[in-house]
């Protein structure tokens, strides 16, 4: 029977609509949801050791906060381990020791209690008690190794709650996103980012809006959830479909219901979820912070495809394309005939189905296999076969390969398969997914995070020619890494090596293409091994394209880190070391107390020579070395070095803005323009023997002319400003010089940098500020902050990721308070509204805001001033204990003169910021109603991913105050025992959506839910 026969044939049409209407009809599913929550609870603990049964391993997994494991002694390392009993994808992981102190340890997840993957690495040391970090990936066993403890504490662990489903995983994650309208920067993508910061807006205010995912093909959906930035009384509702024409009813709150964050349990096959808003109370936009899908996707849409044989025009990747009309066949009506999936990776297989095409009685079986030697049964239909078109099974177990063999046809049709799906969860999957990357060298607008963002037709791209060029993918956490795929942009001759490390300093051999390279875009390379950093080097190409990668891809098992350091970390000490003579060494020595007080970072104001009496030294006489008055350039790469050791991030105060007027480079400067001689130094800055306006110039005798100094024109400090001249972005010399000076100073290994106000410097713009300035910072992927610049355009533009919130607090004079006025007023109402103005705008458009305490402001109490830095601690920001006016040092001022509580109250509330995640400078904060919000201000905070989530309840009353927070709807259990992230232990119990606490006056209470 030909192929042209069957086509023509009645049986081919009738197939035809059946198969179509198998594929589009709802799918009821019976998956059981089992296990959702705190896994722990129900899993086996076992520990290296216990102090006595009263004190074993099971005590830190009962949900008991007044019980704990202890182990035996102090000696260490000692390790808790707990089986989850099966396959559970995990979201986060909170580990509660007995004492505060500076810890060790690491966390670690398996699927086979013999090879470990970093969940959580700690062993760098962390200050606290309470930790919570997100995690990912699948995994049956926890494992907790504590390393040390800084005063000699005994291992132990109050609780340790491991958060994870085995209802699959987020299926909406990457997937297309689509809305009836949106505002610029607020697309409807950014729902379904994974970043709880970032939302979609409807267009306008008008409703009803909608929100659709299109998970790409018909997946198993076990959960939805949607989650509003506001809390408000909303109209919604959530459906489902498979042709985007029928709609199933998944959630519905047509009728409006209070809250902000809505779950609900579904149970179907749906290729299409969609979101409709049609009323808020408070007339609120329509709009996502995060829209998810939860379920099981088909691993095997679009997959690597074999046959035993196969038809010409009936390929065998048509039975995994997604596409009804098209089907893999057979050459000819031989049994048996089979077809084989490679998912691309091990996946842990919840349900597999086959859809024949023409409807018959069929006999087949459907195996699996991890090697594609050894196969398992998971479907024998070989005995009585089944009649019709479709088989829908159930299956359990992990497999790489699938493979579908049809034995026989009772109207001898020819083997096929209009479409063979493997639904399940990806064990083995690509790490390197958003992950940090950094490059020798970047081309604008392909920098090289765009090699691992998971889409295939962007690329990194070297800045020229030139060879070797490379890129480092930071993995963030060491994780098993089983393959390696590397595709360039363009079909060559390429030569290139892959290595990896787990130190950034020692690197294995992993890909050895060095010799006769390969010939295309693509190669794919089995590897082992234990890796945090994989490096791509590229070497040679024979048609002389520019080093590039399309998507350089990393699998294996883990959980990568997604969050960059400043989005996650805070905590910042400044230090302006030359106007305090404050050496390397000394803030070496500080280090360990520095980190027992929970700093997260440090910044180091202006390192390079230069007097301190003009802004704490920020006019260099030298861009290439180091004040004499600090130390040598050998004691602050130590500095550095001892920084990172302890996991103390170090940035940088640079200033390529301008010099000193003292400076060499200057004075050569000024008499090669008066002798009319060209040199690169002449053209770095800005001369004129007539100059307009003329309260920015500074006359100069020496170059017989006047020089550019931005901010010459303060008359409280003229003579401050005009001793800074600005150097000239106007002129390439200078642009080339400023390229190679910021080079310079990040090949020290600083995690971040601070520039002074660069939208003010001579004859810049955003492009010359791009090439020139933040180009050659995002070869680091560090943090950069535009001090004294502000706007959205900043981030998305200018491309800097850190800016200071001047809404909230501001210095210089007397000083600038959002909140110190909020606190004397007692009434915080209108906190909110301007976060959301400024630090949820910079948020949205992936920034981060910086703010410290308003200093400058004399006279507030230790007790207000605790409230400020409660609010600013939790609010969500990159928070400084100071950064204004170098003048005051509140460390040995202000602080020391507080009751002993209050100062360690300041270092508690650092400690929580850093170690609960919830309180990261990222993510979402939603105002939550009290009995009051003129008098308290009551919010919940999640970290970018959302998986964190902490209440904070601030009482701005002079006096004690009894205050209930409406929790309804919030995400919030309203059935736990939240921790007290500040004084340790458990809090009062939450038991409805209706919770009271009483604070003292001017007090506040940060908890640790769940």
């Amino acid at each position: 029977m030909n192929r042209k026969t069957r086509w023509k044939s009645m049986m081919t049409v009738m197939a035809m609509t059946m198969t179509l209407i198998a594929l589009f009809a709802p799918v009821k599913m019976n998956i059981a949801h089992a296990a959702n929550g705190n896994l722990a609870l129900t899993g086996t603990a076992t520990a290296s050791s216990a102090q006595s049964s009263t004190f074993a391993a099971g005590k830190a997994v009962d949900g008991n906060l007044a019980t704990y494991w202890n182990a035996s002694s102090t000696s260490m390392p000692q390790w808790l381990q707990i089986d989850l009993g099966g396959l559970y994808t995990l979201s986060k992981i909170d580990q509660t020791f007995t004492n505060d102190d500076v810890w060790k340890y690491k966390i670690e997840g398996s699927l086979d209690n013999a090879n470990w993957a970093t969940l959580v690495d700690k062993s760098t040391s962390a200050s606290g008690r309470t930790f919570s970090d997100s995690v990912n990936g699948t995994f049956r066993y926890v494992k907790l190794t504590v390393l040390s403890s800084a005063s000699g504490y005994t291992a132990s662990s109050q609780e340790l709650t491991i958060i994870g489903s085995d209802e699959g995983y987020v299926i909406s994650d990457g997937k297309t996103y689509t809305a009836s309208s949106n505002l610029a920067k607020y697309e409807p993508g950014k729902a379904g980012d994974g970043n709880t910061s970032t939302y979609w807006a409807a267009g306008n205010g008008s409703l009803p809006q909608w929100l659709k995912v299109d998970l790409g093909s018909p997946s198993i959906v076990t959960a939805v959830e949607q989650h509003f930035k506001d809390f408000d009384t909303f109209g919604f509702k959530i459906e489902g479909s498979l042709d985007n024409t029928s709609w199933t009813m998944l959630l519905d709150r047509t009728t409006p219901a209070a809250g902000q964050a809505f779950k609900q349990a579904v149970n179907g096959q749906y290729r299409y979820v969609r979101l409709t808003i049609n009323s808020s109370a408070s007339g609120f936009w329509a709009g996502s912070t995060e829209f998810k899908v939860y379920g099981f996707a088909n691993l095997a849409l679009g997959k690597s495809t074999s046959a035993s044989t196969t038809e010409p025009g009936w390929d065998t990747f048509k039975a995994v394309d997604g596409d009804p009309n098209t089907y893999w066949l057979a050459t000819d009506a031989a049994m048996p005939q089979s077809l084989t999936v490679d998912l691309g990776g091990i996946g842990s297989l919840k349900r597999v189905e086959q859809n024949f095409f023409d409807p018959d009685s069929w006999k087949f079986k459907i195996e699996a296999s991890t090697d594609n030697v050894n196969w398992t049964m998971l479907a024998d239909k070989t005995g009585a076969g089944i009649n019709g078109t479709f088989l829908g099974q159930d299956v359990s177990g992990n497999y790489r390969y699938v493979r579908l063999t049809v034995t026989f046809s009772q109207n001898s049709h020819w083997a096929c398969s209009g479409e063979l799906k493997v639904f399940g969860t990806p064990l083995e999957r690509n790490l390197a997914v958003g992950t940090s990357v950094t490059s020798s060298s970047l081309a604008p607008g392909y920098e090289p995070w765009i090699a691992v963002d998971g889409n295939p037709n962007s690329y990194w791209i070297a800045s020229d020619a030139t060879m070797p060029q490379w890129i480092i993918v930071d993995l963030g956490v060491n994780s098993i890494v089983t393959r390696l795929e590397q595709n360039f942009f363009d079909a060559d001759i390429w030569k290139f090596k892959i290595e990896g490390s787990t130190d950034k300093t020692n690197w294995t051999m992993l890909v050895d293409k060095t010799g006769t390279g390969i010939n295309g875009t693509s190669s794919v390379t089995n590897v082992s091994g234990t890796y945090r950093y994989i490096k791509l080097s590229v070497l040679y190409s024979q048609a002389a394209h520019w080093a590039c990668s399309g998507e350089l891809k990393v699998f294996g098992y883990g959980s990568p880190v997604t969050t960059k350091w400043w989005e996650s970390t805070s905590g910042v000490m400044r230090y302006y070391a030359k106007y305090y003579n404050q050496t390397f060494n000394y803030l070496t020595s500080q280090l360990d107390t520095l980190k027992s007080q929970g700093y997260g970072a440090i910044e180091l104001v202006a390192p390079y020579p230069g007097a301190p009496d003009v802004w704490a030294g920020l006019g260099a006489t030298d861009n290439y070395g180091v004040d004499t008055s600090l130390g040598t350039m050998a004691e602050m790469e130590n500095l550095i070095s001892q920084a990172h050791a302890k996991g103390i991030r170090i940035v940088v105060m640079l200033n390529p803005g301008y010099a000193r007027d003292t400076a060499a480079m200057f004075l050569k400067a000024a008499d090669d323009y008066r002798n009319n001689v060209y040199s690169k130094e002449r053209y770095w800055f800005h001369f004129s023997p007539t100059p307009s306006p003329y309260e920015r110039w500074t006359w100069s005798a020496r170059a017989n002319a006047y020089y550019w100094a931005y901010w010459g024109d303060n008359p409280a400090t003229p003579q401050w400003d005009s001793n800074i001249p600005s150097y000239n972005f106007a002129n390439q010399e200078w642009r080339d010089e400023a390229k190679k000076y910021l080079r310079f100073w990040m090949d020290k290994g600083f995690d971040g940098i601070v520039l002074d106000a660069p939208v003010v410097y001579d004859g810049i713009n955003v492009s010359i500020n791009n090439s020139s300035i933040t180009d050659v910072l995002r070869n680091y992927d560090i943090s950069s902050n535009a001090e004294g610049a502000g706007g959205q355009e900043m981030i998305t533009d200018w491309h800097y990721n850190l800016l200071q919130d001047y809404d909230i607090t501001n210095w210089g004079g007397s000083g600038y308070s959002t909140i110190i006025p909020a606190i004397n007023n007692q009434n915080p109402n209108a906190i909110d509204g301007i976060l959301k103005n400024n630090r949820d705008a910079i948020n949205a458009v992936n920034g981060i805001t910086q703010t410290p305490p308003s200093w400058e402001i004399a006279g507030v109490s230790s007790t207000k001033r605790l409230l400020e830095i409660a609010t600013l601690t939790t609010m969500g920001t990159f928070f400084y204990l100071h950064n204004g006016q170098h003048t005051i040092d509140p460390t040995t001022s202000i602080i020391p003169t507080w009751p002993a509580a209050d100062q360690a109250m300041l270092s508690k509330l650092i400690k929580a910021q850093n170690s609960y995640k919830a309180l990261s400078p990222n993510g979402a904060r939603v105002k939550l109603n009290t009995n009051d919000n003129n008098k308290y201000y009551a919010f919940k905070r999640t970290n970018k991913t959302g998986t964190s989530k902490a209440l904070v309840i601030l009482n701005y009353q002079n006096a004690s105050q009894t205050i209930t927070v409406n929790l309804a709807n919030t995400d919030i259990g309203t059935s736990q025992t939240p921790i007290d992230l500040l004084n340790g232990g458990g809090a009062a119990a939450i038991t409805s959506s209706s919770y009271t606490v009483t604070l003292p006056a001017y007090g506040f209470t940060v908890l640790g839910v769940n």
